[in-house]
This record gives C-alpha cells, sequence and structure tokens, in this order.
C-alpha cells in the first residue's frame, strides 16, 4: 500500500465516522432548528479538524512502505485519533440542547449546565419528557403587581424566570400561537439594524406576505439569532442570523419593511 493509499483509506473511515457524529447532530442532539441557532457548527468543525490532523495527515506524514515500526506509529496515530474524536463527541454531547424554555416574548436553550440549575421540578419535568430537546414555557401571572413581584425576585437571589423550573409548563399549539402573536413585527425587526435588514430582504426574496410571519429570539448557548414563527400556527419555519430583540419598537404609524404587505 502506498502513502496516498493509506491516506485515502484513513481519510474515509474518519469521514464515515464524522458523518455518523453529524447524523447524530441533526436529528437528536440539535434538530432543526437548533443547528443553525446554537454554535453546534462551530463545535462540530473543531471535532473535523482536530479528527483530520490527528489522523490521516499525521499517517500522511509517517507512512512509508517496509517502514519497520510503521505499525507502531499506525497503532499510536489510532490512539491519539481515537483519543481526540472520542473528548469532542462527548464534549459536544454534554453541551447538547436538552430543553428550550418560551419566557418573556424569547426562547431559551438549555444545555446540561443550565439544567443544573432550574430545579427538583424542572428536571423532574424534563425526565418525564417523551423526547429532547424538551420545549417548555414559563407560567407567569397575569395580574401586574404579582408578574412585576415575580421578577423582582431575579434581584433577591431566584435564578433568571426562564431558569425557574417550577413555573415551567409544556408547550403546546396553543402557546405557541400565543408566542407568535407576540413576537416583533416585520416593520420592527426591519428597522433595529443593517444585518437585521439585509436578512430579511434574503428572507423576503422566497417568502411573500411577510405579514404573515412574525420574529422572536433564541437565547443559545453561544449567541442569539431569531426565529420566523408563521402567525396562523405557530410553527418555526426559518432561523435569521440576528438578534429580534434589539433596538426599540417603532411607532406602528411607520411605513412596514420592504413594502411587501402589512407588519
Amino acid at each position: 500500500m502506498s502513502r496516498l493509499q493509506a491516506f485515502a483509506l484513513h481519510a474515509a473511515l474518519t469521514a464515515v465516522a464524522l458523518f455518523l457524529v453529524f447524523v447524530a447532530l441533526r436529528f437528536w442532539w440539535y434538530p432543526y432548528p437548533l443547528l443553525r441557532a446554537d454554535g453546534a457548527w462551530q463545535a462540530y468543525a473543531l471535532l473535523a479538524g482536530a479528527s483530520l490532523a490527528a489522523g490521516p495527515l499525521l499517517t500522511l506524514t509517517v507512512f512509508r512502505s517496509g517502514k519497520k515500526a510503521l505499525r507502531w506509529d499506525l497503532a499510536a496515530i489510532g490512539l491519539l485519533q481515537a483519543g481526540v474524536f472520542a473528548f469532542s463527541t462527548y464534549v459536544l454531547y454534554v453541551h447538547r440542547i436538552q430543553m428550550v424554555v418560551y419566557a418573556h416574548r424569547s426562547f431559551y436553550a438549555l444545555d446540561a449546565a443550565h439544567i443544573a440549575r432550574i430545579g427538583p421540578k424542572g428536571r423532574a419535568l424534563l425526565a418525564a419528557a417523551p423526547l429532547r430537546p424538551f420545549y417548555v414555557y414559563v407560567h407567569l401571572p397575569h395580574d401586574k403587581r404579582a408578574l412585576w413581584a415575580a421578577e423582582i425576585r431575579t434581584l433577591q437571589g431566584d435564578p433568571p424566570i426562564f431558569l425557574r423550573g417550577w413555573r415551567y409548563r409544556p408547550y403546546t399549539a396553543a402557546k405557541g400561537r400565543q408566542a407568535a402573536a407576540h413576537g416583533y413585527p416585520l416593520r420592527a425587526v426591519g428597522r433595529t439594524n443593517p444585518v437585521a435588514a439585509a436578512a430579511l430582504r434574503s428572507f423576503a426574496k422566497d417568502h411573500d406576505h411577510l405579514g404573515r410571519y412574525t420574529f422572536v429570539p433564541l437565547h443559545g448557548i453561544y449567541t442569539t439569532v431569531t426565529w420566523v414563527l408563521r402567525r396562523a400556527s405557530g410553527q418555526v419555519v426559518g432561523v435569521l442570523p440576528f438578534n429580534a430583540g434589539y433596538g426599540r419598537m417603532p411607532h406602528p404609524a411607520q411605513k412596514s419593511f420592504a413594502g411587501k404587505g402589512p407588519a
């Protein structure tokens, strides 16, 4: 076997292993629309780069047909690559999104570090969930004084509202429609910043009647993006790379962004 053949074989085996991790990312650890939203691509790119550097590239460097210590060299490379691959995959698994919480016109993605802070009732609800990530919302009082008191408790030592597991309720279709009704309208996010305006122009090319959609921030582990929700159903239909919560809400009389229907 030549050096290039050994490299190609090692690279092919590495590609298969990376593909299997990608399948886990795509369908179990970060199902749509979470994969684009939470920085898993960056972590996966680091896994791929480290695996290639610690595997096929080293094989390409040391492989020489007939070399006496070749078996030991390949065994050492295999152990090194397996260690790098296992550790990187473990990090991806540990930081996978286990719960998505809706609170105060925003979604929040929770990994293991967050789950440790939601309290026993929240963890019990998650343990009984049939699927992960499990979607919940924070049940808050409707009375303004009671709501204000709940918010003030953060200053008194309670965790942020989105981490108060004792207030969690399963996220239903009705709650999804309510979240869409309370999202940021098109004219608001369109005038927030140039990044938002550019993303919306791109979104408008493939979606007519933009008034049918509303925009809700998702605060992920690494970054904040915007989920596009259909107003009628609350279903997530897209992900845009900006934070819809930045900026002030313009007056409703202002002209709608992009001129493609009412906001």
